[in-house]
């Protein structure tokens, strides 16, 4: 039987799991956390442009008339 109709694969299935900060960038090691240690690590920090900042960026962009540029 093939791997690829063994159904859906839990990517920590085989990993060693951790509960230590220094094991964050060792390969195969999942680290587990509760919410306020993955806050405090930012794992949840907004940095989406708010709606009015996305209207802002594009107020300087030209009408688009829906023809195809021809680079002129």
């Amino acid at each position: 039987m093939s791997a690829s109709s063994d159904g859906p694969r839990d990517p920590a299935a085989g990993a060693l799991i951790s509960h230590r900060y220094a094991d964050l960038l060792t390969p195969g090691v999942v680290i587990e956390l509760d919410a306020a240690e993955a806050e405090s690590l930012g794992a949840f920090a907004e940095t989406a442009l708010a709606e009015d900042e996305a209207w802002e960026a594009n107020a300087d962009l030209a009408p688009d008339d829906g023809a195809p540029s021809d680079g002129d």
